[in-house]
């Protein structure tokens, strides 16, 4: 979703200094302290100070008996103001907080190369994403446990989104306004602060809400209980008191600073994990890393636990001998442990949409889209001033999970069922594992008249991701509807491509490789058209015949409609399920506890154990997640953690 928000929100890059003073490394006190620590062992070590990384940092150093390290590639940004104002995050992309990855060519979407980046910071991903906070569903979540996954399941997982963040209070006037619960967010106390859209009086909430209602799809209670349906208010990470942006660096790593247990390193690239056999197994020990082009070493004597992301753990895992085989034998790494299940299964979602003329009356953000100076030196002052304006916020608000509606009524559902019978698999010697499971999860959700295969967002500017990009900006305004395909049944890889840290994975998701993601997709986006033409959304905000792609309509031209995917689709950068928590012969690279099989004191707790990816923003699962690993952790060392509790 961030690269879909960097185009909306390409004019911020003009409103900051082009030159932000870069910050030290956090703590310098305690990086003196670990760097004189080196020679003993600590009792945890983190690879990624990222959203999960210091989660589990935070909650393993609560007892101040266990000595915690965090060793983090990137730098410090916590009082930079591209990090801290909510609208200037598009500012980061292209700079040293993003690690700037970039897919290989796409064969279903013309041959692009799609960004696909991520956070190279503090607090990683959670420092430059677009700050949307959904919730994932109770089906998709059950669908974990499911899977083989004892102890992953909607009833347990619940608790955790609730710890992990708090949601803004608003009077009851305006939650009506808004059709938001009367209950939401109240069972909600946890460090993430989280606010709903800065501009409260946006004319999009209430038609949008409405027709979403007339559509039998009206959301009636608070979406972080797991519906399967329905319209909403997204929340966002920025808190509502200071309007800037709340993620891992400043709601679990600063109130835990002064811990003198936690030691935090910036800057340092881990280059693998060290290991020692025990057994059969091979027993992580420690890390190689370096600092400053030196070479350092650092002992674990519990646990090695990995929160590189989804991109970069099964790199790390390569680099360490843990792998398939035939890779790192033609790389030359010594094998430790053979699983070739290591970098595959790559999910993440596709975002795409279509845009339309709004009314003249209709406020929208498209004047700062263009970096007009005047509306530029408008919002500088009214942020500087107020913290209010568009700065303040990402100027999403109104999402909807939906089912595929052009597919509901009795001649939709014979298309659906040949759909699904067409692309059912085959069994083939190519599959994953678990392709069979994924299709019946696929499936049942996609045959559900409630449950959801898309989400649905509306945004008061125009993007190219939901036009065409040969368009460019456009004077005017507009309103673009977009699609997230929710349920992707394609799979891709993440690989090394040689034996230095330093060179970037080979990163292929295969988008569209399953022709049913294309079905399916193309079809919600017909119906694009369709929720555009209806009351009371199209009279209260679009023109009449106000469609601004270059592409025909595609409301009755299913072809059309692939055409316009194929052209524009783009990554949102949800990348997932690489070292996926799934039964070993089912495809696992860790099991139910997050350990990685085949080895000893090695657990991995980030986005790339989900065996299945949430249908839309995954930000507030992977801080769900990593709370309940920390748990975890804590369950297998009790004594330490408990005493005699």
């Amino acid at each position: 979703m961030e690269m879909f928000y960097a185009h909306m929100f390409s004019y911020s890059a003009q409103l900051h200094p082009s030159s932000i003073n870069q910050l030290n490394p956090i703590g310098n006190a305690s990086i003196k302290d670990c760097l004189e620590k080196m020679a003993t062992a600590y009792d945890f070590i983190i690879i990624g100070g990222g959203t999960a990384g210091l989660v589990v940092a935070n909650r393993l150093s609560e007892n101040p008996k266990m000595q915690v390290l965090v060793v983090e590639a990137g730098k410090n940004h916590i009082d930079d103001p591209r990090v801290k104002t909510p609208a200037l995050y598009s500012t980061l992309f292209g700079t040293e907080a993003h690690w700037g990855f970039e897919t290989s060519p796409q064969a279903n979407l013309e041959n692009r190369n799609l960004n696909i980046s991520s956070g190279r910071a503090l607090g990683g991903s959670s420092a430059v994403n677009a700050h949307v906070f959904v919730p994932p569903s109770k089906t998709i979540i059950d669908a974990w446990g499911h899977l083989g996954n004892k102890g992953w399941d909607w009833d347990i997982l619940k608790p955790y989104y609730a710890k992990i963040h708090s949601v803004q209070t608003l009077a009851p006037k305006l939650k009506e306004y808004l059709s938001i619960s009367p209950d939401e967010g109240s069972e909600c106390s946890g460090p993430i602060q989280t606010s709903y859209s800065a501009d409260l009086d946006s004319p999009l909430p209430p038609p949008w809400n409405e027709t979403f209602a007339n559509l039998g799809y009206k959301m009636t209670e608070d979406p972080f209980h797991g519906s399967s349906s329905g319209a909403f208010q997204v929340l966002s990470s920025i808190d509502p008191l200071t309007h800037e942006r709340s993620y891992a660096a400043t709601a679990y790593y600063l109130p835990a600073a002064t811990r003198q247990n936690l030691h935090v390193l910036t800057e340092c690239v881990v280059e693998h994990i060290i290991f020692k056999k025990s057994g059969l197994d091979h027993e992580a020990a420690g890390i190689q890393f370096t600092q400053n082009g030196e070479t350092k070493i650092a002992k674990a004597s519990r646990e090695v636990i990995l929160a590189a992301g989804a991109l970069q753990s099964p790199k790390i895992l390569e680099l360490s001998g843990i792998g398939g085989s035939k890779l790192l034998e033609s790389l030359g790494i010594e094998v430790l442990l053979d699983n070739p299940h290591v970098g595959e299964n790559l999910q993440d979602h596709l975002f795409c949409g279509i845009g339309f003329e709004a009314k003249d009356n209709t406020p929208t953000l498209d004047a700062l889209t263009r970096q007009e100076s005047e509306a530029l030196g408008a919002a500088m002052k009214e942020y500087a001033t107020n913290k209010t304006g568009p700065l303040a916020s990402l100027g999403l608000s109104s999402f909807a999970f939906l089912p595929v509606m052009r597919l509901l009524h009795a001649a939709g559902q014979a298309t659906l069922k040949q759909l699904l019978d067409n692309n059912a698999p085959r069994g083939l010697p190519s599959e994953h594992p678990s392709t069979q499971l994924y299709y019946n999860i696929t499936r049942s959700i996609l045959e559900d008249k409630v449950d959801a295969s898309v989400a649905m967002l509306s945004v008061a500017s125009q993007s190219p991701a939901a036009q065409d990009y040969s368009l460019g900006l456009l004077p005017g305004k507009f309103i673009s509807l977009g699609l997230l395909l929710s349920t992707p049944l394609s799979r891709g890889n993440v690989h090394i491509t040689s034996t230095s840290v330093k060179d970037a994975p080979s990163i292929d998701p295969r988008y569209l490789s399953h022709d049913l993601d294309l079905q399916i997709y193309a079809r919600h986006m017909q119906y694009l058209e369709v929720f555009a033409a209806s009351e009371p959304f199209a009279s209260s905000l679009i023109k009449p015949n106000g469609r601004i792609t270059s592409l025909k309509s595609c409301k009755d031209d299913i072809e059309a409609a692939k055409e316009h995917i194929r052209r524009n689709a783009t990554s949102m950068w949800h990348p997932t399920s690489t070292c996926a928590m799934l039964p070993r012969e089912k495809g696992g690279v860790v099991d139910e506890r997050l350990r990685v099989y085949g080895t000893k004191k090695l657990r991995i707790v980030d986005a790339s154990v989900f065996p299945l990816i949430p249908r839309a923003n995954i930000q507030s699962s992977v801080y769900a997640v990593a709370e309940r690993a920390a748990d975890l952790v804590k369950g297998d060392y009790w004594a330490c953690f408990y005493g005699n509790k």
